[in-house]
């Protein structure tokens, strides 16, 4: 947490054997500064995980426990070493710069915000690695995760949600109060929901 503060380019990471001794000298600097103003916490987090999935809000936040549990055949993320961090769309790349120098295994889930292959393919070229994976919905009318959740799951976000909507419809919704409909659906779906395609395969490969 110190050392994020004075320049993570002037630190040495430690691993559990002498010999693991990681230098990130050679971090870009828009990165080392970008830390510098980070939380605390973030970086300290990431550092210390074997393997990090970076959610692009807090909906996602919420309910990706639930989502890891489903679809990795009830096991948790604790069980599976698997630590989640929200960030906001535009730092995704400066935690895997980090990745790429700390060799942890990193998971973007993001929005494809209208183009997949321009947002998610072409921006993060350079990163994709066998320990760096994208995950995106392909399709671009399918451009936000609250898009991608009701249209994977319209029989429950009524059920939970549709009550007491006089103006919008539930899907809007969603979009304009994207942290309380995800605690709502967390708490009212009984374990019903399905998580977007994109969203199943970036747990099948984080948790392998």
């Amino acid at each position: 947490m110190i050392c994020s503060r004075l320049d993570l380019r002037k630190a040495l990471f430690l691993g559990l054997q002498p010999e693991q001794v990681v230098t990130l000298q050679d971090l870009p600097a828009e990165t080392a500064d970008f830390f510098m103003k980070a939380p605390d916490t973030y970086v300290l987090e990431f550092a210390l995980s074997k393997k990090v999935m970076l959610v692009e809000g807090d909906a996602e936040y919420i309910l990706i426990e639930e989502f890891f549990r489903k679809h990795s055949a009830g096991k948790t993320l604790k069980e599976s070493d698997v630590h989640v961090i929200a960030v906001g769309g535009t730092s995704f790349k400066r935690y895997l710069d980090l990745a790429k120098h700390l060799r942890v295994k990193t998971a973007v889930v993001r929005d494809n915000d209208g183009d997949y292959q321009g947002n998610c393919v072409e921006a993060y070229a350079e990163y994709v690695s066998p320990a760096v994976g994208v995950f995106a919905d392909s399709d671009n009318a399918r451009c936000t995760f609250e898009i991608c959740l009701y249209s994977d799951n319209p029989g429950v976000c009524e059920e939970v949600l549709g009550p007491g909507r006089k103006k919008l419809t539930v899907q809007d919704y969603m979009l304009r109060n994207k942290t309380d409909a995800a605690l709502q659906l967390l708490r009212g779906s009984g374990g019903r929901l399905t998580a977007p395609q994109y969203i199943q395969e970036a747990i099948a490969w984080i948790a392998a």
